[in-house]
């Protein structure tokens, strides 16, 4: 058949009947923050749980970022428009936006703060509701992220004494992509027997020097959020020279030589390649880190659920200033 001169009336239709198993979608409580370039395979599913969470401590760019305990919705949903012309018509003109604003409670104020970091347009959602089915854009065979017009999240609000401090998301989406055959799931729960709330995102770490000798500091490890002092669950691991990282002040990768133990400060003794500290001017910052998030997950650190994104500045002074 020709296409030329051919108006092409679409001849698409959707029959009515359904059996007594069907999706109906729960209350949404959590979403995955995940790039654009991420996607589901048939394939993934085999050992789901293990695949998200790798990509949990994968490096920034591929990590994906979990939000859970989402405690009520407010629908801001728009209608659709219709116009109406001057002889009474109406004529359809588009679907209206998706407008969704979720309340949380655990993770407090400081967390709110974190995850504020990662807000703004153009960013890909899957989300999950109560039964543990996972939703999102149905894309060549993968379940990909949901593309968001927006998502914001919103200044918090203070403990009124009527009602606790109010934290809160909000997502504004096409309707296009969960609609028209667009809209993809799987049912994690049902079938994968795990629950998503299960898969939690990193604990930023917050690193202290508290003393130095030359090219040795003695640092403290704590997680930033609940300010928890890591040295006695994660001693042995953090000994492990691989879990630290050290660089020059122009950005440039230096290298931890040695980690030692130090009980008395409940820290650990960190020395940075004395080379590289000595070619230094008196006053410069360079920088102690600990290791990437898949590094401290994998042997011989074993380290699951932490990551240093700031690292701390570790500034040089010779031995006769």
């Amino acid at each position: 058949m020709a296409n030329l001169n051919n108006p092409l009336c679409a001849t698409g239709y959707g029959n009515t009947g359904f059996g007594d198993c069907y999706l109906e979608p729960d209350k949404f409580v959590g979403a995955i923050q995940v790039p654009s370039t991420f996607g589901i395979s048939e394939a993934d599913t085999e050992a789901l749980q293990e695949f998200l969470e790798t990509k949990i401590h994968a490096a920034i760019g591929t990590r994906i970022f979990p939000y859970h305990n989402f405690i009520t919705i407010t629908d801001n949903t728009e209608d659709i428009t219709i116009n109406t012309t001057d002889y009474g018509n109406k004529i359809y003109i588009k679907d209206g936006f998706y407008d969704w604003t979720y309340r949380y409670l655990k993770g407090g104020v400081l967390a709110h703060q974190e995850f504020a970091k990662n807000e703004g347009t153009g960013k890909y959602f899957l989300f999950y509701d109560n039964n543990g089915v996972l939703f999102g854009y149905k894309s060549g065979g993968l379940l990909k992220g949901i593309p968001t017009e927006q998502f914001r999240v919103l200044p918090w609000r203070p403990n009124t004494g009527a009602d606790a401090a109010q934290y809160l998301m909000r997502f504004i989406v096409d309707p296009k992509y969960l609609n028209k055959g667009n809209l993809g799931y799987l049912k994690v729960k049902d079938a994968l027997d795990f629950n998503l709330f299960d898969v939690v995102g990193l604990q930023e770490v917050e690193l202290t020097i508290i003393d130095q000798t030359l090219n040795v500091a003695t640092v403290k490890v704590t997680s930033k959020i609940s300010a928890v002092d890591m040295y006695a669950a994660y001693k042995t691991n953090l000994l492990q020279v691989t879990a630290w990282k050290a660089f020059k002040s122009d950005g440039s990768a230096s290298s931890v030589t040695a980690v030692a133990d130090n009980a008395a400060d409940e820290a650990f003794n960190v020395t940075v390649n004395f080379t590289d500290f000595q070619n230094e001017l008196d006053g410069a910052a360079m920088k102690i880190q600990l290791a990437p998030a898949a590094t401290l997950r994998a042997a011989p650190i074993l380290i699951e659920g932490f990551d240093d994104s700031d690292g701390v500045d570790f500034f040089v002074e010779s031995a006769s200033s």
